[in-house]
């Protein structure tokens, strides 16, 4: 008798906790299930969303150039003290570190003939030189039907700036060749202000509208930099190359960066 008494009452606890072990298994799914749609499903969706969420999408100009380099180094202070030597000869140069390596660059182009006529003009006074296309980034923007007339004057407006950049290459080439005249000059700069005076359409926001502000602020500065520019080419003080050399470059990184949301 004691022993069955034993056995109601252990069965009857069994069945108390029945229901404890059922809430806390309903519970602990809801806890998994939480943590699983906060740290697995939702980041997933996050980058998804962004492309999937339009319909349409066109590419960003692309900007690529090429730069003449004298060469390249792992030591820091090989590179440096080459550099010594072509600024001694009168010759500018910069240095610049591209994965492990130090590279001597002597001038950054935008086309190619440039970069290649440059070259062997230096190969032939003696400096061993060659060129190398640095790609520049690509990018897509992501877009609605009812907005493509934005992003079309949008791309249009960057191919205008990309253009006028091209003929700041140009000029650039001119003068380290010494064929480049102060109407050269004033030419390219009119590509700057024809931008500058371009509107757009005030429906344009968002990040279309950050795109081109920061554009426009490449351009300005651009422009702010030809009188330094002229005084130096009149004066024939050496340093008009390297001006234009040291604007074309910190132009197109600065254009990288504006583009690098549609990454």
């Amino acid at each position: 008798m004691y022993a069955d008494e034993e056995s109601k009452k252990k069965t009857k606890a069994g069945i108390k906790r029945i229901p404890l072990l059922l809430l806390l298994s309903v519970v602990a799914s809801i806890v998994i299930g939480f943590i699983i749609s906060q740290y697995a499903i939702k980041p997933y969706l996050a980058k998804l969303s962004e492309k999937s969420m339009y319909s349409y999408s066109v590419k960003v100009p692309q900007l690529n150039y090429y730069i003449v380099k004298i060469g390249e180094y792992s030591d820091e202070k090989d590179a440096s003290y080459n550099l010594n030597l072509l600024i001694m000869k009168g010759i500018y140069g910069e240095v610049f570190k591209d994965g492990g390596n130090y590279v001597l660059c002597v001038g950054y182009f935008m086309d190619k003939e440039d970069a290649d006529d440059f070259s062997l003009k230096l190969n032939k006074s003696g400096i061993n030189s060659s060129i190398a296309l640095y790609d520049g980034p690509a990018y897509q923007i992501y877009y609605e039907k009812n907005s493509e007339k934005d992003v079309k004057e949008v791309v249009d407006r960057l191919d205008v700036f990309l253009s006028s950049l091209s003929h700041l290459s140009q000029l650039s080439y001119k003068i380290a060749l010494q064929t480049a005249s102060e109407k050269d000059i004033d030419d390219t700069e009119k590509y700057f202000k024809k931008y500058s005076n371009m509107t757009y359409n005030i429906n344009i926001e968002g990040n279309l509208k950050k795109v081109l502000d920061d554009v426009k602020a490449i351009n300005s500065q651009i422009l702010n930099n030809f009188d330094d520019i002229k005084t130096s080419f009149e004066l024939n003080d050496g340093n008009a190359y390297g001006l234009t050399q040291k604007l074309l470059i910190d132009s197109i990184k600065q254009y990288y960066n504006s583009m690098s949301y549609y990454k």
